[in-house]
């Protein structure tokens, strides 16, 4: 797979590698990962094999500062990772576009989505985390609020199913001018949100704030109720390959 990641000069300056995996259709499946994952990742890999079994196009990518792409990841944030999300989209479009978020990527699609009114037919979320910054400052404890502005950043673990990760107050601060679930979402295209019920990393509750916000008339929340926040299982799986047959087959 190594030897077939390209890289594209984002207009900030870093090289974001993606794999553009063209079965020469006329749909196109993108990817947009979460906070300190890659390309390469339980998801992402499946859907690669499954859209070549389908030939449909798959597009993923690594945002700056993760996985094969250039940058440091504490110099990342929302604006900087959908600004890049929104780049690769346009390079690699195609006559039907459907997007999937997972996670912090649900949030950077919902932007990236707004951006592209008119060239994005569907949108699917999985376990969607828009404007988590406000739930992350939430958490923090008060030496941990004291610690993370002093220091810049932050270790912490939410979840037991996942690796400690760092946290930037600069993150932080970049997300707030980011959140998009005090207005309406002017998003008219077909959205299928998924979201576990046992996540213990974004609630449910977040999902079903979406769908109270978007516009579209064509949307649909799945509460999976034994899954957790990465939906990677097999039965997860299945359940998001449906919901792309239903969007775009």
């Amino acid at each position: 797979m190594l030897n077939k990641i390209k890289y594209h000069k984002s207009s900030l300056n870093d090289q974001i590698a993606y794999l553009h995996e063209n079965q020469n259709s006329e749909i196109s499946i993108f990817f947009f990962g979460g906070y300190s994952s890659s390309m390469t990742g339980t998801k992402a890999t499946a859907l690669s094999a499954w859209c070549k079994t389908n030939n449909l196009n798959f597009i993923r990518f690594d945002y700056s500062g993760h996985g094969s792409s250039a940058g440091e990841f504490e110099d990342g944030g929302i604006s900087k990772w959908s600004e890049e999300a929104h780049e690769i989209f346009n390079l690699c479009k195609s006559k039907i576009n459907i997007i999937i978020g997972s996670s912090m990527g649900g949030w950077i699609s919902l932007i990236v989505a707004k951006r592209n009114p008119q060239t994005i037919h569907g949108l699917i979320g999985i376990a969607s985390a828009p404007d988590f910054v406000v739930g992350e400052w939430n958490r923090l404890s008060k030496e941990q609020k004291t610690q993370i502005k002093k220091d810049g950043k932050i270790i912490i673990n939410w979840d037991k199913y996942s690796e400690d990760y760092t946290i930037t107050y600069k993150f932080l601060e970049d997300g707030k001018k980011n959140m998009i679930l005090h207005e309406p979402i002017k998003i008219k295209c077909p959205i299928r949100l998924l979201h576990g019920r046992l996540d213990q990393v974004i609630s449910f509750e977040t999902s079903e704030k979406i769908i109270n916000k978007i516009e579209s008339e064509n949307k649909q929340l799945k509460i999976i109720e034994d899954g957790d926040h990465s939906l990677s299982r097999d039965q997860d799986l299945k359940i998001l390959f449906q919901t792309i047959t239903e969007l775009a087959l």
